[in-house]
């Protein structure tokens, strides 16, 4: 990985050894489970651990005893579930998840909210254009997310990895999506 442009991002690695310095988040339910180590507890972009980590540090100094609930995207922002919080902490809280409504899940950088099939995401351009494009033998393809495919049509075969002519007028496939091919402009 090259040099961080922001502080937003961590790896699972990176988010994992702030777990273990802190001798991990204590569960607020299932305590026989033990303390949460590893970083997949959170149902978030590796863009957003930045912040969430910030968030335990400065709830940490305030006297939080590191209750978790649950951390999850929702409608394109962080939501944050945690107990025990001391005097004032629900206000960094809401500050933590203010700030992802502007901030690429994916690579922290400076975002703003897709809907993209339905589902609401915070992304900056190029991760947008990830899930909107698909590239395929040095071919650029436009997802059309919600269009039927139909007979003739390109289609871009997500089990395959593949654009593909559809060669029936019966076609259904759910993860399967229609593309158009992108000329670019030379210009």
């Amino acid at each position: 990985m090259g040099i961080r442009m922001n502080n937003n991002h961590r790896t699972d690695a990176e988010f994992e050894n702030f777990l273990e310095k802190i001798g991990g988040l204590q569960r607020a339910y299932r305590i026989d489970k033990g303390p949460i180590l590893e970083r997949n507890e959170l149902n978030i972009g590796n863009g957003w651990l930045g912040i969430v980590q910030r968030l335990f540090e400065v709830l940490l100094k305030l006297g939080w005893d590191k209750s978790f609930v649950n951390v999850k995207e929702k409608f394109g922002g962080m939501s944050i579930f945690l107990d025990n919080l001391p005097e004032n902490g629900f206000h960094f809280v809401i500050e933590a998840e203010r700030e992802t409504f502007q901030i690429c899940e994916v690579c922290g950088e400076p975002g703003e909210q897709n809907t993209i099939n339905g589902w609401v995401y915070t992304l900056c351009d190029e991760h947008r254009d990830e899930k909107l494009y698909v590239e395929y033998e040095g071919k650029r393809y436009l997802k059309k997310l919600m269009e039927p495919i139909k007979n003739g049509d390109i289609y871009f075969n997500t089990l395959t990895n593949k654009i593909e002519t559809c060669e029936t007028d019966n076609f259904f496939d759910p993860w399967s999506l229609k593309v158009i091919e992108v000329i670019k402009n030379n210009d």
